[in-house]
């Protein structure tokens, strides 16, 4: 069910003044048939509730940057170039924070160095490129809209599920079987190299 909103002015006609009711055509409320709950909307935009239930925070972001990644899932739907910059300010200080690195620029290298999957690290060259436009000019980046912003979200959470949830799964393993068990393998196979070497004509 829709409300359409007017707006009140007052004019004066004739020495009098008179009420005039004008519709407010990019203003509009719906009302849910079956829950009762009402919504906001802008120029065809839902404004209230936000949306941000669509893009729940990943297990394991880092405390610091779950800040900008609810700003982001609450602005995506009504403003993509804003949820754009809040996720490249969280994939940036989440590169940041796994690599153990001071830049963007050495997290990302790093990264690719402790072997990334070819897909993240492209999709990490592309936020820092267009980051270099978008944040270091002070200015949202101009072509940004609801599929940029999906992709956004979905970097983030790779990078948190291969670079902190699977790692900390793998530790978790290692350390179930036995941190000595896996010593000698790597002994093994550093003589096994070793003796390759040698043998190499």
């Amino acid at each position: 069910m829709w409300t359409i909103p007017y707006g009140k002015s007052f004019k004066q006609l004739g020495g009098k003044f008179t009420s005039l009711e004008e519709q407010i055509a990019d203003l509009g409320i719906s009302q849910c048939v079956a829950c009762g709950g009402r919504a906001l909307w802008f120029e065809g935009t839902l404004v209230y509730p936000s949306q941000s239930g669509d893009h729940p925070i990943p297990q394991d972001l880092p405390p610091q940057l779950q800040k900008d990644f609810e700003e982001a899932a609450a602005v995506a739907g009504a403003s993509p170039r804003a949820a754009a910059a809040l996720l490249r300010m969280c994939i940036e200080g989440l590169c940041k924070f796994v690599a153990q690195k001071d830049t963007f620029n050495d997290a990302v290298y790093e990264l690719e160095k402790q072997g990334v999957p070819k897909q993240i690290a492209v999709a990490m060259d592309v936020v820092r490129m267009t980051g270099n436009e978008a944040l270091h000019a002070s200015r949202l980046y101009g072509t940004d809209d609801a599929t940029t912003v999906a992709i956004l979200f979905r970097l983030a959470n790779s990078i948190v599920q291969w670079a902190i949830i699977e790692k900390k799964q793998l530790q978790e393993l290692v350390a179930e079987i036995g941190p000595e068990r896996f010593a000698k393998n790597d002994a093994a196979r550093q003589r096994n190299a070793e003796k390759a070497a040698r043998e190499k004509p």
